[in-house]
């Protein structure tokens, strides 16, 4: 008795420790997207998502609003491993820089913001413990993936969001409120769906 509850309070406490689950609020209909307020270039090259995307299918059933997840997202770790942004479970910078520089970087409106923000998120995630927490697979058949990679493209969405160039933001209240939502520790993932959902 006594080890299974040394067990469980070992996997509570894995799944207390893993990246805050977001709130249920994040989840409620917004009255525009993440895109309809500022378009911000895809960072990973279409071709990598593509097959990263096909090797990597979405489970079965999404954990529900507010409950933690077990790993990280597969795409996003393969996409960063192809690129060369997520080596030995770390980050690396320089890679990252190379990579997004023929994607986001070449966009004249962020280019001069892609530096600075790789940087700031890299330290951001990769000195959370929480996104360093070991994963555990929702498949049998594979290691979990990551935390890691989605959190830094997370905050990497969500720092270029907050700066987005006055050429390319549209000004509104409902874009306003999203710049609210993410201060209020909402995934900018969250964010992009299509406007209200009926």
């Amino acid at each position: 008795m006594l080890s299974f509850v040394f067990v469980a309070s070992i996997i509570v406490g894995l799944v207390s420790s893993q990246p805050p689950a977001p709130d249920a609020s994040c989840f409620q209909p917004t009255a525009v997207t993440a895109e309809d307020c500022c378009k911000i270039p895809k960072p990973i090259d279409s071709a990598v998502m593509e097959k990263c995307r096909a090797e990597n299918p979405k489970p079965g059933q999404m954990p529900a609003p507010g409950v933690p997840r077990t790993e990280g997202c597969c795409i996003v770790q393969c996409a960063m491993i192809e690129t060369g942004g997520f080596v030995n479970n770390a980050l690396d910078t320089d890679a990252i820089k190379r990579s997004v520089a023929s994607t986001l970087g070449a966009d004249p409106n962020f280019g001069s913001l892609v530096n600075d923000a790789v940087d700031t998120c890299a330290r951001q995630i990769q000195n959370d413990p929480a996104y360093s927490v070991a994963p555990i697979s929702s498949s049998p058949d594979r290691a979990g993936c990551s935390f890691i990679p989605q959190g830094f493209i997370n905050c990497l969405y969500t720092t270029l969001f907050k700066s987005c160039p006055a050429a390319t933001w549209t000004e509104s209240s409902d874009c306003q409120a999203l710049k609210t939502k993410l201060d209020s520790g909402c995934p900018f993932f969250l964010l992009m769906g299509r406007g209200p959902r009926n």
